[in-house]
């Protein structure tokens, strides 16, 4: 018949053997998950550059759309500045009188609004 003694570090024995079981599970466990995060921060990373290179192809279009978009704009301005060149220079041309009386009344005024 076992003693009580016997039993008890048996029973001290089985407890010990199952937190060692309980501890290798435990260890298992985090193991996976620190695989799992890996993996997971892999495909973050490779995710974020891909969407990285799709918003610098997205900004480099809208870039080069706004670029277009200013020439053709300047262009514009430049042909209509040149229109109302042509345009006072030949009213000036068939009224230089006229043109040097407006002239003077507008320097004139500046000078007036520059004093106050």
């Amino acid at each position: 018949m076992p003693n009580t003694a016997d039993t008890k570090s048996a029973a001290a024995a089985a407890k010990a053997a199952r937190a060692e079981d309980e501890a290798a599970t435990i260890q298992e466990n985090i193991d996976r998950l620190r695989g799992d995060i890996s993996s997971l921060a892999k495909s973050i990373s490779r995710y974020g550059t891909e969407k990285t290179g799709e918003y610098t192809e997205r900004a480099s279009k809208a870039g080069k759309d706004i670029a277009d978009v200013s020439q053709q704009t300047l262009d514009s301005l430049t042909e209509e500045l040149n229109r109302l060149e042509q345009s006072l220079t030949s009213h000036v041309r068939r009224k230089p009188l006229q043109s040097l009386g407006i002239a003077a009344g507008i320097g004139f005024l500046i000078a007036l609004l520059s004093r106050r």
